[in-house]
């Protein structure tokens, strides 16, 4: 059987590489399940909180979707040319991007983690804790 060639040889790519690859790579689904759940607890915090936006979900919904889409075709080509350590530098400081996320989003929802909780806030995303932006407290003060 002749090998696919143009569109059809891309797709083969991609269709080898989870037909036999994913095993050895499980940080790819790791990162495609932190993506999810990010999504699912970011909006919960904004339903807890009453600040829910059909604007701020589409545009969350589109950005977490065209990073999944982004990881699950790209990190097939990057290990079929032998780039998979630079692309698996990517996903581990995503893995870290989205953790945090979720951990902002679990603070604001009351669940604390004691030790990971205290350092995030200190060193890494301090405006992730914040729920709300300059912008919107300036305009609170505002109208009161």
């Amino acid at each position: 059987m002749n090998k696919p060639d143009g569109i059809w040889g891309i797709l083969d790519v991609v269709r080898n590489f989870y037909e036999h690859g994913i095993d050895d790579h499980l940080w790819v689904f790791l990162l495609m399940i932190i993506i999810a759940s990010d999504i699912v607890v970011g909006v919960s915090r904004a339903w807890a909180y009453h600040e829910f936006s059909s604007s701020k979900f589409r545009k969350g919904l589109v950005s977490h979707t065209a990073m999944i889409i982004f990881v699950a075709i790209f990190y097939p080509f990057a290990n079929f040319m032998n780039l998979g350590g630079m692309l698996d530098a990517f996903i581990m400081a995503m893995i870290a991007a989205y953790g945090s996320s979720i951990l902002a989003s679990l603070s604001a929802l009351g669940v604390e983690i004691p030790y990971f909780d205290k350092y995030i806030k200190k060193n890494i995303d301090k405006d992730k804790f914040n729920l709300t932006s300059i912008e919107e407290e300036k305009e609170k003060t505002e109208n009161d």
